[in-house]
């Protein structure tokens, strides 16, 4: 009984023969470099394009191969420090903030949500949130083309 490899293939068998595995190898080694430098190229032309249509304050550009689109995105987050010392101050920080200090973001969730927290102290937390900006690239191809 010959041996098998992780596949259940007999390690005695060939199924494809080297000099076609070589070409193979050797030309996924060729498409991971071309992958690498489209990946590069394109990530740059997506960088200049934001900035231009910034800059030109534009939201969408249309080609004929297809069409551009500048999105803001508005990610709410919270400064850390700030939170740990608002929830403190307002004696709601047990079991939300931790021994290392930081926020349970699942507890304080919690908690907002079963009204442990006071709908007015909610509103007084917007001090502790940040407000980040994510500008995003869209581009989706014309149909047909």
């Amino acid at each position: 009984m010959s041996r098998t490899n992780f596949l259940g293939v007999a390690k005695s068998q060939n199924l494809v023969p080297p000099s076609a595995l070589k070409s193979l190898i050797e030309s996924y080694i060729v498409n991971k470099q071309n992958e690498a430098d489209f990946k590069k190229a394109a990530s740059a032309e997506n960088t200049q394009i934001k900035a231009l249509m910034t800059e030109n304050k534009l939201t969408e550009v249309t080609t004929d191969l297809g069409t551009a689109k500048l999105i803001e995105k508005h990610h709410k987050d919270f400064d850390e420090d700030k939170l740990i010392e608002f929830l403190k101050s307002n004696n709601v920080a047990d079991g939300i903030v931790k021994t290392k200090e930081y926020v349970d973001m699942d507890a304080l969730e919690s908690a907002m949500y079963h009204e442990t927290i006071s709908a007015d102290l909610q509103k007084k937390m917007a001090k502790c949130q940040t407000d980040k900006v994510v500008v995003e690239l869209r581009i989706s191809k014309t149909k047909g083309v």
